[in-house]
């Protein structure tokens, strides 16, 4: 005895283009509730520097960050970073971005800056500064940004007490723990939430920082909040 099939070859066909596009609708509106989804790095190195001359001079914290927007189709744009040194009883907002050059010479002069940009020359360091800039991650796209903190009690969020030890170069260098220097880096996106990094930078050479300018310390112990 035969048995007639239950479904025609019409129908199953049918029926297999309704279930993929179903398919294809439900993972488009799982995206569109998701929006950017946005992978990033622990940082890798922490760089230490003198931003001006004597009594207006500040310590300035930069630190690189490398993220991938790996959603298809939904950009992200970073709104703020801030940086801390205490455990986030205080923290440093990010002022713009900069770029490093490490060379026997420093890499350039003052006079060489472009318009719009700020330059600074420290012996072995040439940091390039610019502010003002929206940091976008279009969709499938990698991206590293050199955020810099400048360290001084104006820029600070946080008490009274721990920001107002930040002040010219000098103060904020004393304010930070010469051993088991610790950074915490937190992100927020406009989409995709926050993101709490950690660096483990270890011992501070004060001397060498305040002799040379600037210093360059490894995260140890990068890691995710």
């Amino acid at each position: 005895m035969r048995f007639a099939p239950s479904l025609r070859l019409e129908e199953s066909l049918s029926l297999a283009a309704f279930v993929m596009s179903l398919s294809i609708t439900l993972i488009n509106v799982y995206y569109s509730m998701r929006g950017s989804e946005i992978a990033v790095d622990p940082p890798a190195q922490l760089i230490l520097y003198r931003d001006g001359t004597g009594e207006a001079s500040v310590l300035t914290a930069a630190v690189r960050l490398d993220m991938i927007n790996v959603s298809d189709g939904y950009g992200d744009v970073l709104k703020d970073a801030i940086i801390s040194f205490d455990g986030g009883r205080s923290g440093f907002d990010y002022q713009g971005t900069v770029r490093t050059v490490l060379s026997s010479t420093g890499g350039g002069t003052a006079s060489d800056c472009d318009l719009g940009l700020r330059c600074l020359q420290l012996p072995g360091l040439y940091v390039v500064e610019r502010s003002d800039e929206i940091l976008e991650t279009p969709s499938g796209s990698a991206r590293a940004f050199n955020l810099s903190f400048p360290l001084v009690s104006w820029n600070c969020d946080g008490g009274a007490k721990p920001c107002g030890q930040f002040g010219t170069f000098a103060q904020s260098l004393r304010a930070l723990p010469s051993k088991d220097l610790s950074a915490t880096i937190r992100l927020r996106f406009h989409s995709d939430g926050e993101r709490k990094l950690k660096c483990a930078a270890g011992t501070l050479n004060q001397a060498y920082l305040q002799k040379v300018g600037w210093v360059s310390m490894s995260c140890a112990e990068a890691g995710r909040g």
